[in-house]
């Protein structure tokens, strides 16, 4: 290298961390003396040991624009290159597919914080029945302002085992990464929690917890963006975290630099000590939601997997074969079982590794798909064929399954050790510790059914943690195991006492002995983790699941005196005192073993209507609930009455009664056993029920109480209660109280034929003042109130905004009482719509009040009157307002009120008058014929807009029969007449001709 004289040549050379820089030799050169300046700047940060994170950078960098901007590309583009491609739930194993191609959008509703799941995640929402119930959102929108109020910072997003979390995750970040969506972040970063478990144990800052996951974040040292700077960060997978977040005892931390434990970062980052500007993401298994105190929690949305139209979409995205995808369709559209388990995109992608396989084999034919058993046996084969195939690159070919199985045999029972044991104790995440005591070599078979994860580009990166693709597919490992322990080598691994052990020296268990077993562990649990475990361990009893697994098996065979012993102890477990949802899960274990006997005669029974007039034991109530749960029955109402239901019954079919959306049990004595029972029912996750009709039962005010806790809670999602003649008192006015306060969803409450009197529609009237009141219904009637409640009701009726019906019939308010009530209602804070006053003691003395009030209500459009003594004088007042143009009257109800033909020219001139009225009852009153005339005449007038007239019961005769007929054949408006109970004669026959022939109106005679 050789320069002129004073020429300067600069050089510029980089290295990244944990390489050299060689420096330069200069060959060829005259000058006595050349001046070498080198600079050396660490951008990067070096690591002496993976837990030292004091080498800091010399001085941070500034955050320029530009350097924001570069960071923000290349993190897109990393993301890209990272997510364009992925390997999960993919139907060969080690296949790598485009995700933007295969992505099939999941059904996205808002959420619970508090539901409780109780049966098995995949059986929990395993119904015909459409999710009508649940609140659909757009998956863009759950970070959209609540109510239009402010962003939510902190969103969990829960959805059960394989529903897509993950994959959804991937797809957002893909989104942003192409610039397709949520650009309104600056960064997003996504940390899973299985990677999290590897580091759970260190002390960093959160730039290091970003550095350690996005190495190019390391251009920033030891700063990060400014608060303007919009950061998302997603935290997948809460429930496979193996570390606790604890939010009481960890010390506040407001410092992104400031090295803590993990688990003390994370309780800060969401409760908002750091970064408070950055928005947090959260997926998680609903069981492990409640680690997060919801007070924490801005928002939870649910994932709900796929509707029938998405199963089908994933079908046809994951099978390039036109003529296979219909094939597998209709499979599967035929077995309504597994139709409803499809909801699960990970069991789809089970489903459909199988069925590409066995459709396209010699043994097409033999596959029926009628047992989950089945289906997880073929995933079984399958998988270990590709794997085969893969590991010997086509050179190893091995002609028959068993020699397959055979040659796996060692890794496959020592994979179903671990899961076995480790369902039990509900782990479902794993260390390589926990292979190796196991002798699992993870290379040999695991890659079809374990998930590998590691932090690519850490220090760490060497250590590993696993977990099976679904928690379904360590199910059916732990049964096999637990199956193959017994079959060949005649252990019971679910024997624990010394007893047991030492019986089995000298008496081998049967088929019979551990699935009893099995049955007496699953049967107490709460949450239901072991049900997939019994109906797989059922299933592998069958002699045609056997041959499958010949290569794993000694021998193949089938007890026909175990199997029936164990069906008829199921049937007996049905009899006792267990958990609902583990009765219906024993019914899915006796489909596994081919029984489906009790349920064939409840399903004969409901055909024939014979059901409601037997006495069903608590094995029909749960055959009832089973049957309900899987066929395609009408979810409208569900009448326990028919039923003769008992306390026992009702606990037995709770599960399946909340996917109806009308629950009427009458006519009934309501223990504190039904109550409670009721109560739970509308607690229950994902409950449908909107109404619920406890009319004429004896619930009285302790029952009440007891019910309130239900009402109150945000998981109840009734709209209509009702709860005629209960027995209520003005005792339990605190109570409706509460429930009026605090349910927000509920809007009509029917509380006819009880006792509540003035004081407790006083209290009602406080709880009707409460802007948190939502009621838009509330029925009265026949509760023994007068007048004496009605100023405290007329304060409520200004004020309250969202009431519109009120019902208070067969109560003596008399005159006094209306002209407080009339007062309120021509308010104009008053929304009153519709207001009935059936036999409440008015008389002519209240008209003018009245009258008054339909001239100024612009709400009031339906009024009943009947069964009062308004006379003739009295009404003549009411039809003059209804002349008025600005009366909105629609309905009009005047049954039995001592009315003649001497008010009829009145109503004549308000029916041509009127724009809005066009119901009108006059039942029971004495018009007569001279009466009708006027009337009939009114309906004439093209003025006139009347749609339905009721004239029953008024004296008529067949003089008025042509008046009749001749408005018959003008009104254009009037479509229903009723004047049975008169006296018409032979003229009844040509009016109903008429009717039937040229007139639109329906007549009743």
């Amino acid at each position: 290298m050789a320069t002129g004289t004073n020429e300067m040549i600069n050089m510029t050379m980089k290295a990244e961390t944990g390489s050299s820089i060689i420096s330069p030799v200069i060959k060829n050169s005259n000058g006595s003396s050349i001046p070498i300046t080198i600079n050396m700047d660490s951008a990067c940060r070096c690591r002496q040991d993976a837990r030292n994170y004091s080498c800091k950078a010399s001085s941070p960098p500034v955050i320029t624009e530009v350097l924001h901007d570069q960071l923000t590309n290349y993190h897109k583009d990393f993301l890209k290159k990272k997510l364009e491609y992925i390997t999960d739930y993919t139907s060969t194993a080690g296949e790598s597919v485009y995700l933007l191609q295969r992505f099939t959008e999941p059904w996205f509703t808002d959420g619970e914080y508090n539901e409780l799941y109780k049966e098995h995640e995949v059986t929990e929402i395993e119904s015909s029945s459409p999710r009508t119930y649940l609140t659909s959102m757009k998956h863009k929108n759950i970070f959209r302002p609540i109510r239009e109020e402010r962003q939510p910072r902190v969103i969990i997003t829960r959805g059960i085992a394989g529903i897509g979390k993950t994959i959804y995750v991937k797809k957002f970040l893909l989104d942003w990464a192409l610039r397709k969506a949520y650009q309104e972040y600056d960064f997003v970063f996504v940390f899973p929690f299985c990677e999290l478990n590897l580091i759970s144990e260190e002390s960093m800052s959160l730039v290091q917890l970003v550095q350690e996951h996005y190495p190019h974040m390391r251009q920033l040292g030891d700063t990060y963006p400014e608060e303007s700077v919009r950061s998302l960060f997603i935290f997948d997978g809460l429930d496979e975290s193996r570390f606790s977040l604890e939010f009481e005892n960890n010390p506040v931390c407001s410092d992104v630099g400031k090295p803590v434990p993990l688990r003390s970062l994370l309780t800060n980052l969401i409760r908002g000590n750091l970064l408070p500007s950055a928005s947090i993401w959260i997926t998680t298994r609903p069981l492990s939601m409640n680690q997060i105190p919801s007070r924490y929690i801005d928002r939870v949305t649910e994932m709900q997997g796929f509707q029938d139209e998405e199963k089908e979409e994933y079908f046809w995205r994951n099978c390039q074969d036109r003529q296979l995808t219909e094939k597998i369709i209709a499979l599967v559209r035929k077995q309504s079982s597994l139709w409803m388990m499809c909801y699960v995109p990970a069991f789809c992608c089970i489903l459909i590794t199988v069925l590409k396989y066995v459709l396209k084999s010699s043994c097409a034919e033999e596959f029926r798909g009628d047992t989950i058993t089945e289906v997880y046996t073929n995933f079984l084969v399958v998988m270990v064929t590709y794997h085969h195939q893969h590991r010997g690159h086509g050179k190893e070919k091995i002609e028959k399954t068993c020699q397959l199985l055979q040659s796996d045999r060692r890794a496959i029972l020592n994979l179903g050790k671990l899961a076995f044991h480790s369902l039990r104790s509900q782990t479902f995440v794993f260390y390589e510790e926990d292979f190796k005591s196991s002798n699992i070599d993870i290379s040999s078979i695991c890659g079809g059914f374990c998930r590998e994860y590691y932090i690519k580009f850490s220090a760490f990166s060497r250590r590993r943690v696993y977990s099976f693709v679904h928690a379904t597919v360590q199910e059916y490992f732990a049964a096999l195991y637990y199956f193959v322990s017994y079959h060949n080598e005649k252990r019971n691994l679910m024997t624990c006492s010394m007893l047991g052990r030492f019986w089995e020296l000298f008496s081998k268990p049967t088929f019979f002995h551990i699935c009893k077993s099995a049955c007496s562990e699953v049967v107490l649990s709460h949450t239901g983790h072991l049900d997939l475990f019994l109906q797989f361990l059922c299933g592998l009893g069958r002699r045609r699941i056997q041959n499958f697994l010949q290569g794993l098996l000694t021998h193949v065979e089938e007890q026909q005196d175990d199997l029936q012993n164990i069906i008829s102890y199921m049937k007996e477990l049905l009899q006792q005192d267990i958990p609902p949802e583990r009765c219906i899960n024993l019914f899915h274990c006796l489909n596994e073993l081919n029984d489906k006997s009790v349920v064939r005669e409840i399903c004969k029974s409901l055909q024939h209507g014979v059901l409601s007039s037997q006495k069903l034991s608590l094995a029909d109530y749960s055959a009832l609930a089973f049957v309900l749960k899987t066929s395609d029955l009408d979810r409208a109402e569900f009448d326990l009455s028919k039923y003769r239901i008992s306390p026992d019954g009702l606990k037995r079919l709770l599960p399946v009664l909340k996917f109806f959306e009308k629950i009427t049990l009458t006519g009934s004595i309501m223990d504190a056993e039904m109550i409670s029972s009721i109560s739970a029912l509308l607690l229950s996750s994902k409950n449908q029920i909107k109404e619920l009709c406890l009319t004429n039962n004896l619930l009285r005010d302790t029952g009440l109480k007891k019910l309130a806790a239900a009402l109150k809670s945000s998981n109840c999602r009734l709209e209509i209660l009702l709860l005629c003649t209960n027995g209520l008192t003005d005792q339990c006015s605190e109570d409706l109280i509460s429930i009026l306060r605090t349910n927000r969803i509920l809007k009509k409450l029917e509380l006819k034929y009880n006792q509540l009197k003035d004081a407790g529609v006083n209290q009602l009237s406080v709880a009707l003042k409460d802007t948190d009141c939502k009621i838009e219904t509330l029925g009265l009637w026949h509760n023994y109130f007068t007048h004496c409640c009605c100023e405290e009701l007329a304060l409520a009726l200004k004020t309250n905004q969202s009431l519109r019906s009120l019902d208070l019939g067969y109560n003596n308010i008399g005159d006094l009482g209306i002209k407080l009530l009339c007062t309120a209602i021509k308010d104009d804070g008053c929304k009153i719509e519709k207001l009935g006053l059936r036999q409440t003691g008015l008389t002519e003395g209240c008209c003018e009040d009245l009258a008054t009030t339909l001239r100024t209500s612009q709400r009031l459009m339906a009024l009943e009157l009947g069964y009062n003594t308004l006379g003739d004088v009295g009404v003549q007042r009411l039809f003059a307002a209804l002349k008025d143009p600005n009366c909105k009257l629609q309905t009009l109800g005047l049954y039995r009120n001592n009315l003649t033909s001497a008010c009829c020219p009145d109503l004549a001139d308000a029916l041509t008058a009127s724009s809005t009225l066009t119901k009108l009852n006059l039942t029971s009153n004495s018009l007569q014929d001279s009466g009708v005339k006027s009337l009939f005449a009114a309906l004439t007038n093209p003025h006139c807009i009347l749609g339905e007239v009721n004239l029953k019961d008024n004296n008529l005769t067949a003089a008025c029969c042509e008046d009749i007929l001749s408005a018959l054949k003008v009104t254009c408006t009037l479509r229903k007449l009723n004047l049975q109970n008169n006296n018409l004669g032979g003229s009844a026959i040509k009016l109903q001709h008429f009717a039937q022939q040229q007139s639109k109106c329906q007549l009743y005679l």
